[in-house]
């Protein structure tokens, strides 16, 4: 039976001896510990087996390589003791075995098909990992997208609150009398401070006691000069403004007939 290689050796013996360390693999194989170092060093990197605590156990790669090219140990093969070796055929039998564990893994990775327990997971994860960018750069555009909606949002209630603003000073200014005759201190507990304003812009006429809306005085006095007649049909709250004109004079009864403006 041809003698097998050092690399299926160190495999079988990972196999029957999870766990074992380099120290383990050169005391029972019998090599040096800088043979047995490379070795499992080359058999990792190739992804046979890989590190556990501080031992080495077989990968699905390695458990793969053993079943199929593992088999009985050899028997009655003559060994010449390491000791009884020189210094130069022991450094012959490092390089020898250490080539022949090269050309056996470059064989195999070759001409062999075994499954990518490996390689294939890390595909798939680059491929998720792809994926997810895609997603962040989507969602980022569209929370891009809504920022800007908001910002316009934003804008469009700040123009919205500047024109109610505006509204609501207008409708201020713009206030008038609650009625068009009011006495003068009930129309300034109504007003406040827009009372005066409103006299000094010409919107409220003072006629004596009375507060009356500029409009309303105007159309009032167009209905002059007044026959005592009419002046009796006048609706109350121009009979009112009436006796308040005649009091603060602004009107005179003219030959006992008729009311006429002064």
């Amino acid at each position: 039976m041809p003698k097998k290689t050092l690399m299926l050796r160190i495999l079988e013996f990972l196999k029957e001896y999870s766990g074992a360390t380099i120290k383990d693999i050169a005391a029972t194989l019998g090599i040096s510990m800088s043979l047995a170092r490379t070795v499992v060093y080359r058999l990792r990197n190739n992804g046979y087996i890989e590190k556990a605590g501080k031992g080495y156990i077989l990968t699905d790669k390695g458990e793969w390589f053993v079943n199929k090219f593992g088999g009985p140990r050899e028997e009655n093969i003559e060994e010449v003791p390491r000791e009884a070796r020189s210094e130069e055929a022991t450094h012959e039998v490092i390089l020898t075995e250490e080539q022949e564990v090269e050309a056996e893994i470059k064989a195999q990775e070759r001409k062999t098909t075994y499954p990518r327990t490996t390689e294939e997971p890390l595909t798939n994860l680059d491929e998720k990992i792809r994926q997810i960018e895609k997603e962040i750069i989507r969602i980022e555009k569209q929370v891009s997208s809504l920022r800007q909606e908001l910002d316009k949002i934003r804008e469009e209630l700040k123009k919205a609150k500047t024109r109610s603003t505006k509204e609501k000073k207008n409708k201020k200014e713009e206030k008038g009398l609650p009625k068009p005759i009011m006495y003068i201190n009930e129309a300034m507990n109504a007003l406040g401070s827009m009372f005066n304003t409103l006299v000094y812009q010409g919107r409220i006429e003072v006629v004596g006691r009375l507060a009356v809306d500029k409009r309303y005085y105007e159309e009032f006095i167009k209905k002059f000069p007044l026959s005592i007649r009419e002046a009796e049909k006048l609706p109350p709250l121009e009979k009112t403004l009436l006796e308040e004109m005649k009091r603060d004079a602004r009107v005179i009864l003219y030959a006992g007939k008729e009311y006429r403006l002064v």
